[in-house]
């Protein structure tokens, strides 16, 4: 696998969180109401989604970026694809996400433009990533990128609820 295929995924890591960096507040407000009334079992969820402001949203973003660069220069230095493989795995997972949550909003979603414009590249990547490693990897590497992310994110998503939570009451 070559260096460019490695740097284009943070590159395309980077213009999709843009979108949502620059979009995300804005469309919660504008569609919070509609959103409770239509998705009420996950409604608590949302409020807590809706209280996560851009700037500390950007720091999940900023870490995440962090996470990123790092294990795709661990990759092209070591020319060892799963470090690269795992995040883009993650990265892919929640792409289709965004693209499944656009198809059952039925209008747009902060992230759908950015993820028809990166989907094509992961799918590329992880064709070419099947050639270096087997399905089976392909798989197991996935799932425990989507784990750890997963509980990264949700960690990260506490830690600045509770920050917001205490400049609230100061």
């Amino acid at each position: 696998m070559n260096n460019l295929t490695f740097f284009l995924f943070i590159i395309f890591f980077m213009i999709h969180e843009f979108e949502e960096i620059i979009m995300l507040e804005k469309w919660m407000n504008k569609n919070r109401s509609d959103l409770y009334k239509q998705f009420p079992i996950i409604s608590l969820h949302l409020r807590k989604l809706t209280q996560i402001s851009t700037s500390n949203f950007s720091i999940i973003v900023a870490e995440e970026f962090l996470i990123v660069s790092i294990f795709t220069i661990i990759s092209s230095i070591t020319n060892n694809v799963i470090y690269w493989y795992c995040p883009l795995a993650a990265f892919s997972i929640h792409l289709f996400i965004h693209l499944m949550q656009f198809i059952i909003w039925k209008k747009y979603i902060p992230a759908i433009a950015t993820t028809i414009l990166c989907l094509p590249y992961c799918i590329w990547a992880i064709y070419e990533t099947s050639k270096i490693i087997t399905l089976k990897e392909l798989i197991i590497y996935a799932m425990i990128s989507v784990v750890i992310g997963g509980i990264n994110l949700i960690g990260m998503h506490s830690f600045l609820f509770i920050k917001q939570e205490r400049q609230n009451h100061l």
